[in-house]
Parts: structure tokens; sequence; C-alpha cells
């Protein structure tokens, strides 16, 4: 683009005015082109199909009369005031134009409303003084409302409504914002469109479907759910958002069906996930929530990398920058309002320091407070009221320690007030509380089992709480408030124990308060105490049980189901009050997840069998009289049989190994459906699958962990069930072994050749097309030498040379084999490993069947063949937090199936295929018709 003038040294609003002055009556035109580029979003307007309709929209309800815009204008600006315009990349790659200067664009953005009097945008910028903020606001919504408008009409139509693949990128990417500046009802117009949720961007999109408390909570739900598989292939994206509606039995959203979709949800049998907004971040402990006058939410949160950071919980978004300072772990923070309306943060941590910070800004204040000899766990602050004695009205802060101490400090002074002792163990948290009567109370939590109560101004010990069973790991107070009746205004403290209890108390009289709220069955960490919009008081407790529990405190009743979501123990949980007067809740756990929830959200309790089944370590499938079933391995070491027609487990868990079970296989044998599972605990165990039994006792000889089993059929032994079913093992020993799963009696000596651990053994029948050889019964093993070997599992024999592929000069372990066909029905044997490379062979030549398919950034865990539509076969790999489907003759991958979590193993049966992963089961039904065909601004395959 080439500019007529130089860019003024300082663009400002008063020299723009003089510019466009310049221009004599073509002024309005160039002002009303420029103050699209001001609405603009990200680097800006596209040229072709986008500028021109959003400032056609903004002159319709603009002050200044102007006339058609047209493309010509647009070249006309580009010559005779392009000075003040910039281009850039935008999305799709086209060329994006913005302003140059942010305050020519707000300058511009004030001076577009129906509410200025026509005299441009000077009368605008007056306009913002006074009681014009309404003003400004209603402007501002008007004008997005312009442009989503415009944007709107943009796009494409199609058979089912608007073509939303088919959309400009522009608008894909930043229509949405738009429509949420324009007001709410704009953007629930919006992404009750499922269309447009499949094709928006994730990115953009994402931050903006957070809607606790509305009508539209379900719908964000489903769509936070989704998020981490989101991509930008409405058909791939419109698939997860099909099965997340499926997943959460969210009512409403079965419109992701009718979208065009790369599969079809089946199945899930996944640990259940009740949070509105997942946050990644590096990890930590302790959390705090503060609303700021404007109405936001701040959510701080003390982080393992030595920082603190904060993030808007309703969007996710960070906040600034880390604040950083500490130099080790930090482990506490709370925010304070200081007498003169300042926001302030606390934060302390492992190196035994307490620093404090402006949070707005991230600036310090002062150097840290030390005095403490160990870990500071937990800080809060409070204002102690007076009436002129000393302490009165002074803002103070007191921390947790370690080293067995309670430290009070003076924040804005920076200086040390006293230091509590009595606890005879570390000290975990400390919070304050102001009694009915005035004074202010602090209580400690300790290692001792005992919570003290403080007067922090004297540091005199006025009780000591005692029962507790074990430590104590924090203590809590509320005020219940009430409206006249008794207990109105009184003081309650709750407090939690890794003895898996809370107990709440009255801490003036020293007693009790009902029985110990026991649904933990592990230690309690974390507390906060919150209030609902309708004054009704909530406690939530996160515990070692991966849940957060909400209780009414009065009563000693829960208040919902569990909110279930995280992997890992809960070390922080705390409450906040968005302007609007809806609760949130955030919790964080140790395996790096930041979790918001509407606390009111879950009313119904877990259910055992699915919603907690925990991370799927094995699968197999099996199609029995024509119903698919699918047999799971999960981590509370129990190997479950799912039927998919009726969603539900085929019989009761089968229970029996010690450790985690490695390997799962169904087979049919004896007329029954047999299962054969293997773990950790050395053992080989087969049962009936149905009825829930074992065959006999486990199966002797391996050395070691026992890490893959598969059932093979030999046939045309004239047996009346055609077949003789085999049972291979293989594990740690480096040993592959052949059973009669029937009798428990091994057939024939182990098979050896491996030179370390066997992770994967398959069976499959050979057909040849007229060669000896056709038809035959091969069994295939792999591991850590980083070979595939066949074997004639009939006589134990080898069959042809060990298949490896050293062009990396060195052996990579293989953890997953599978056989199956081409299209031309030739055999094939797939295989994975930890290179993320999988590789495909003609089992009976020994050559590779197409180049090395490298598309995974980690481990490739798992490889399958499923029937595509038709019966086509489709060869899919798990690993990372991807499923890959590949065309194996030209060696590319035609689709991604992105998932929540890393994907530990793959099952198919027919056009179904298992996935199982950190997070459980998901079966689903691949839909790649018209795979080759890619609709407009898709990347290419295997992205």
């Amino acid at each position: 683009m080439t500019a007529r003038r130089a860019q003024p040294a300082a663009a400002t609003p008063e020299l723009l005015e003089a510019d466009l002055a310049r221009l004599g009556d073509r002024s309005a035109v160039a002002r009303v082109l420029l103050t699209a580029l001001a609405w603009g979003r990200g680097p800006g307007l596209p040229r072709q199909g986008i500028w021109v309709p959003a400032a056609r929209a903004l002159a319709a309800v603009g002050p200044v009369p102007v006339g058609a815009v047209t493309d010509s204008d647009v070249r006309w600006l580009l010559r005779k005031a392009g000075h003040w315009v910039t281009g850039a990349p935008g999305p799709g790659g086209q060329l994006g134009y913005r302003l140059r200067e942010d305050a020519v664009a707000a300058y511009l953005r004030g001076g577009h409303s129906p509410c200025t009097s026509g005299a441009g945008p000077r009368a605008g910028a007056q306009a913002g003084t006074g009681t014009s903020q309404q003003c400004a606001a209603d402007r501002a919504r008007a004008a997005e409302r312009a442009v989503t408008g415009a944007l709107l009409a943009t796009v494409p139509s199609g058979a089912g409504g608007r073509d939303w693949a088919a959309a400009d990128p522009y608008v894909r990417t930043c229509l949405a914002q738009h429509a949420a500046a324009a007001g709410q009802d704009v953007l629930a117009s919006l992404v009750t469109d499922c269309g447009f949720l499949a094709a928006a961007d994730p990115a953009t999109l994402g931050p903006l479907m957070c809607f606790p408390g509305s009508s539209l909570r379900d719908l964000g739900r489903v769509y936070q759910w989704a998020l981490p598989m989101l991509g930008d292939d409405p058909e791939d994206n419109a698939a997860c958002l099909a099965e997340a509606a499926f997943v959460l039995a969210v009512p409403g959203t079965a419109g992701h069906a009718r979208q065009r979709q790369t599969y079809r949800p089946l199945f899930a049998a996944l640990r259940r996930e009740d949070s509105v907004r997942v946050i990644p971040f590096c990890g930590g402990t302790g959390t705090a929530m503060t609303t700021l006058p404007d109405g936001r939410l701040l959510l701080a949160v003390a982080c393992d990398d030595h920082t603190v950071k904060l993030w808007d919980p309703l969007t996710g978004a960070p906040v600034g920058e880390p604040m950083a300072g500490h130099t080790d772990e930090v482990y506490g923070v709370d925010f304070a309002t200081t007498p003169d309306g300042r926001l302030l943060l606390a934060s302390a941590g492992a190196d035994h320091t307490v620093r404090l910070w402006h949070p707005l800004t991230g600036e310090a204040i002062g150097g840290p407070l030390t005095g403490h000899t160990a870990i500071v766990d937990r800080l809060t602050f409070a204002t102690a009221q007076g009436d002129g004695d000393a302490g009165g009205g002074r803002l103070l802060l007191a921390s947790a320690g370690l080293d067995g101490t309670v430290r009070l400090w003076d924040p804005l002074s920076g200086t040390p007030l006293r230091v509590l002792t009595g606890h005879t163990g570390p000290v975990y948290s400390a919070t304050f509380a102001t009694a009915p009567d005035g004074r202010l109370l602090l209580a400690s939590a300790s290692h001792d089992h005992t919570i003290r109560l403080w007067d922090p101004l004297t540091g005199a010990t006025l009780r000591v709480l005692t029962g507790h069973t074990d430590c104590v790991s924090m203590a809590v107070f509320a005020t219940v408030k009430g409206d006249g009746e008794a207990g109105g205004g009184r003081l309650l403290l709750a407090s939690s124990s890794w003895d898996g209890t809370v107990r709440l108390w009255d801490p003036l009289a020293g007693t009790q308060v009902g029985e110990p709220l026991h649904a933990h069955a592990q230690g309690v960490i974390t507390l906060a105490f919150g209030t609902t919009p309708q004054g009704r008081l909530l406690l939530a407790a996160g515990c070692d049980d991966h849940t957060v529990r909400l209780w009414d405190p009065l009563t000693g009743q829960p208040a919902s189901g569990p909110l279930s979501g995280h992997q890992g123990l809960i070390v922080g949980v705390t409450f906040g009050t968005c302007g609007d007067g809806r609760l949130l809740l955030a919790s964080t756990a140790w395996q790096k997840q930041l979790r918001v929830w509407d606390p009111l959200m879950v009313t119904e309790p877990l259910d055992p069998a699915r919603g907690r089944m925990g991370a799927v370590t094995a699968l197999a499938c099996a199609t029995v009289a024509g119903e698919t079933l699918v047999a799971t391995a999960s981590a509370d070491y129990a190997v479950r049989v799912w039927d998919l027609r009726s969603g539900s487990l085929a019989t009761t868990p089968l229970a029996g190994h010690k450790d985690m079970v490695r390997a799962v296989a169904l087979g049919s044998g004896g007329g029954r459906l047999l299962l054969a599972s293997s773990g950790r605990d050395r053992t080989l165990q087969v049962w009936d699958a149905m009825a829930g039994v074992p065959l006999g006792g486990p199966l002797p000889g391996h050395d070691g962990s026992v890490d893959a089993v598969a059932f093979g059929t030999v046939k045309g032994d004239g047996e009346a069930d055609g077949g003789r079913l085999l049972l291979a093992s293989a594990g740690e020993d480096g040993t592959v072994r052949l059973w009669d799963p029937l009798t428990g009696e091994p057939t024939g000596q182990p098979l050896a050749g491996h030179t370390g651990w066997v992770g994967a053994v398959a069976f499959g029948t050979v057909k040849g097309d007229g060669e000896a050889g056709g038809g035959r019964l091969l069994l295939a093993s792999a591991g850590e030498d980083g070979t595939v070997r066949l074997w004639d599992p009939l006589t134990g024999e080898p069959a042809g040379q060990p298949l490896a592929d050293r062009t990396a000069g060195r052996s990579v372990p293989v953890h997953s084999v599978a056989f199956g066909t081409s299209g031309n029905g030739r055999p094939l044997l797939a295989c994975g490993g930890e290179d993320g490379i999988v590789r495909v062979w003609h089992p009976l030549t020994g050559r590779p069947a197409g180049p090395p398919l490298a598309g995974h950034t980690g481990w490739v865990s798992s490889v399958t063949f499923a029937a595509g539509p038709g019966g086509a076969a489709v060869l899919a790999s798990g690993g990372d937090t991807t499923v890959r489907l590949w065309d194996v003759a030209a060696g590319v991958c035609v689709k991604t199936l992105r998932r929540r979590s890393t994907v530990s193993c793959l099952a198919a049966s027919g056009p179904s295929l298992a996935i199982g992963g950190d997070e459980g089961l998901s079966v689903v039904a691949l839909e790649l018709a018209g795979e080759n065909t890619r609709a407009p601004g898709k990347r290419q395959a295997g992205r």
C-alpha cells in the first residue's frame, strides 16, 4: 500500500480532523471508512467483501449523512489518506487493515452515534463527559450491532441455513466478538446457530462461551467441554460438539447432529466434567478472588513457577503479566482493599517470605516481609475496626507458617506486629473474623490436630478446638446472617482435616455444631465459604478424591452433587461474586488445571459405574449377535464390559487384579464370549465375559508384568464352532506364550527371540491371492528391541524375518501392532512406537506397504483397523492427544480427531472405534465420506 503523504510525526485526532478537512466534500466518506477500521477486530478488516459492508452499516447508524460507499472509495482513501492505515496478515492469510494509532481509533469510535447531534467526532468526544457515559455505551452497542448485521449479511446461504464453512475467515474469527459487544441478546442469537459454533474460530469464541446463571449455561458447558478438541475444520468441530452434547447429556443441542460430521458419538463412559471453564496453567496451590469496582472478577493463583498469576475467570483470559519476585514455589494469596480504596494482593511461599503487590499493575510494594523460618503456607487480610484504640481501623495481614507460628504484619508499612506461638506442629492456615461484639478474631489450623482461636491484637489464645484425629489443613469463618430469627448474625467456623472430615464449630462457645461431614473418603485439603444471590450460605471443600463437595453448613446436608472434572488432589478453592450477584467457584489441583464452576449447576449424584471409572489403560471390541461390546481396563484395577446398545455395563466389573491392568482381549470359544486380562501384578486371567466369573485360576509362567494379550482362531480343523481358539500373552520377561484359554493349558513352548520387553501381540488371518500361505493364521509380536516378529502359532516357528525400520540409526521400541487389509484386499500389518511414526508392512513379503506415517508429536500408543462407510478399511493410530486416520497408500493423514486427554489405547469392531484415555472411554462411528474434499479455509490433511 502506497501512501500519498508521509505519516504525521504524532498522529492525533486534531491532525486527523485537519487532514479530513483537506478532502473537502468527500471527508464524510473518508471518515466512515476510517471509522469502520476503528471498529475492526484483530489485525483489521479485509478489503474484499468486509470493509465496505461494515462502513455502509456504520454510515446507516452514524450522525453524518453519507451516500453509498463502494470499493472504489476504498481505493481512493488508500491513495489520499493511506498514511492513517496499516495492514497485517489476518485470518486465513488475507491482509487486514486497521488504523495505525489506537488513540485515533478510539476517537473515531467515540464520534459515531445516534446520541450525537451531527457535529461529528468532536461532538462525540465532548459527549463522553458528565451524564453521557450511558450514551457512549449505547453508541458502542449500536455500532457493534450494525457491524454484526453487516458481517452476517456476507455469509452465503446453504441448504439448511447459513453456509458458515464458506464464510469469510474474518467473519468466522471475529463475528462473535462483535456480537458480544453488541449485547447478550445478539451473541445468544448467534451461538445458538450450531453451524456457527462448528465454523467459528475457537480461540476467539471460547472466551465468550461461559454463561453461568443464564439460559445459555448448558450450551456454554457443551462448548467448553469440546473446546480442547476444536480446530479449523467445521466437520471435525461439529463432531466434537455433538460428542460434547452427548457426553454431558445436555438437551436442546441436538442440532449439532444435523451438521456434516467426521464421526458420530455412540457411547461414552468418561470421568464427569462439571466445570464451566478449564484454564491450563503451570501449577499451584492457593487461590483468591475479588470483585473489582466495575463488577469484573479477578482471580489470583499462587503458582509453582515462583509467580502469582491473574485471570478473568469468566473469559479465562490472563490479566497482566505474572508477578515475579519469589525465589521458590508460591503457596498462598489473598486480596485486600486499603482504607483509602486501593486494591492489594499478598503472596507467600516456600522462600519463607511474604510479598505485597499492586495487582492491577503487577508492581511490588516494598521488599519481602521476612521472619518465618519455614514455608509460609497461607495468609489472610483483615481490617481492625476500633474506636480510637490501638489497632482500630488498621489493615492487618496474618501469615501461617510451617515453622509453627502465625505472624501478624502491618502490610502498609511492612512492619511485623506480633508472633503467635502455641501450636506444636506446622500451621497450615490462618483466617480472620469479626465477632458480633466487634472484636477481631483469628483462627489457625495446624498439623497438631487442633484449631486455635486468638485475639490477634493482644496475642492471647482464646480457645483450642479439638476433635479432628489427623492434621487440620484449613479453617475458615463465616457470619450467618438471619432476618431476626435465632442464629442470625452468629459466627460459624469450618475446619478440614486429613481425617476425611469437615467439622463446624461455634468458635465463641468452643463447641462443635452438628455431626462431622463425612462425604470425603480421603483427606480434605481446602475450604471456602460463599453466599448465593438468594443469601444462602455454601461451604466448598476440595480433597484428595479429585472432587469438590458443596454443603449447606446450616443443615449439614450436601448442597449439590460433587463437582467432578479434576484429575488430581484439589489444593485450592475460592468463591467470587460477579457484578450482577452471580456466584462462581474456582479450584486448583496438582495436575496443573484451574477450573471455574457454577456451584449450583450439579444436582445429581455421581454414577460410580460411569462418572468415576478413571483413566482407561486397555481396550478390546467384539460384535456378538449383531451387538457391539467393549471391554475396558481402568486405573481402579477393574475390568468392565460395556453393551453399546443399552449404554450400560453388560455385567458387574471384573475384580481380582492387584495392580494396573495393562491389556484386555475378547474372543469367542466353547459357545461363550471370553475375556482375557493381564497386568502389572504378573497375572493373566481368562473370564466368562457375560457371566463375569473367571475360568479357573490365573495362568502361570510369566516372570514380570504381562503387558499384551490377544485371541486368535485356528480355522479349518473340523471343529463344530468353526475353529480352535488360541490366546497369546507377552510382557516384561521378553517372551510370548500361547495358551488354550478354555483349559488354561500352555500350547507349545514360549516363543523366544525378542531381546527386551514385549508390549504388543496381535493375531491375523493372512489371505493371499492364491499363493502358498494364503489363509494362514499368523501371530505378530513387538517390543523394546524395535522389531515386529511374525510367528506360526501352530508350530511356534518364526514366519519370515523380523520387520524393523532402522532408518533413524537406532531401534525404536514398538508399543502396538494390528492386522488389517488394504483397499484391494491385500493383508497389512501396522505398528506404532516411541518415535511417533506409524509403519505399515506387507506381512507376506516383509516389505513396507508405503512410506512411514508421520504426524504424532509423541509416542504412538495404539494402532487398529476400523471399517469406514461402505466397509472400506481405515487405519487409525492413537497417541499424544489425537487419533489420526490414514491413507496408507498415499502416506497421508486424512483426518485428525483431537481429544481432550492423552490417547492410551484404541480398538475397533466394524465401524465402531473405541478410544481410551486419561478421561475414560469414548466410542464413535466414523463418517468419512468426502474426506478428500475440503471446504475453503481448511488446512491441508494431516495438520
